[in-house]
């Protein structure tokens, strides 16, 4: 697989993109033997052992209903320093309100882009991230489009991630599959495009598309995450995350980032029931 990414600023579909059928069809059907799961049993090990900061640090606390109000976003944010998360997943517009609301901390905010549907052009999108990226965004989650995807435009999928990728400037891109309505080939076969146009991680779901997050369609995202992204490649669960079994469980097939709006309790659960009253208050 021969791709470059960053790209020019105006990118052009391919005429043609090669897809190895055979071999994302013999993944997805696990017809091939499956490598070691490397790195991912150090950090499931770590979670086992550790407290509820070290599964905060795996999380996106997330916040994408569009009826949220500013007070709301300020909530989920504060939230959010208090457990400790990686990130908060906003929706774009709000971007520049969370930053000011993380001011001070170690948090950071990130976008979502064509959400939640990516059905819109490939310049909404990249100019949904030249702004996102503006306003503070540290990384941008974009949704592919899956329209054409079942098409087998191929190389249009491509193109707008490869164009939201360069738009983002440098900005982790994370490509949201919804994977609820993709067969296990077209999982495969999306996973292989993203890590082609130079996405660093996979996600799974928007919340919004059906089921969320399945651990064997993470184990096969994974999968081609490590065969064709040369290491650099990640993960990411989300959709129906709500305790620290099933985070647990998501890292065990591959994940390490997992979005999740009840980040308090699962946080919660990790320290035993010691951090009750935390997941009790505030919630939204």
């Amino acid at each position: 697989m021969t791709f470059q990414a960053p790209l020019p600023a105006h990118v052009a579909a391919p005429s043609t993109l090669d897809v190895d059928i055979g071999s994302l069809t013999a993944l997805a059907l696990h017809t091939q033997p499956l490598p070691a799961l490397y790195p991912v049993p150090v950090l499931l090990q770590a979670l086992v052992s550790g407290s509820g900061s070290a599964v905060a640090a795996l999380i996106d606390h997330t916040l994408l209903a569009p009826s949220s109000s500013l007070s709301a976003i300020d909530a989920v944010c504060a939230d959010a320093v208090a457990c400790g998360a990686k990130t908060v997943c906003v929706n774009s517009s709000v971007v520049s309100h969370a930053v000011q609301a993380l001011k001070g901390s170690a948090v950071s905010p990130i976008a979502v882009v064509g959400f939640p549907f990516g059905a819109g052009n490939t310049a909404g999108k990249v100019a949904e991230t030249v702004q996102a990226v503006k306003d503070g965004a540290k990384e941008i989650d974009m949704v592919q489009n899956i329209g054409l995807l079942k098409s087998g435009l191929y190389a249009a999928v491509w193109a707008d991630i490869a164009s939201v990728v360069h738009a983002a400037a440098g900005s982790p891109v994370k490509v949201i599959l919804e994977t609820a309505q993709l067969t296990p080939l077209e999982i495969a076969i999306s996973s292989y495009i993203a890590v082609g146009a130079g996405a660093r991680f996979l996600k799974t779901s928007t919340g919004y598309g059906g089921c969320g997050a399945k651990a064997e369609d993470v184990r096969l995202m994974y999968e081609i995450a490590q065969r064709y992204g040369n290491g650099k490649v990640e993960v990411k669960a989300s959709g129906g995350i709500r305790s620290f079994e099933t985070v647990k469980t998501m890292v065990a097939h591959g994940a390490t980032r997992v979005g999740a709006s009840g980040t308090k309790a699962i946080v919660a659960e990790a320290n035993g029931g010691e951090a009750s009253q935390l997941a009790a208050a505030g919630s939204y």
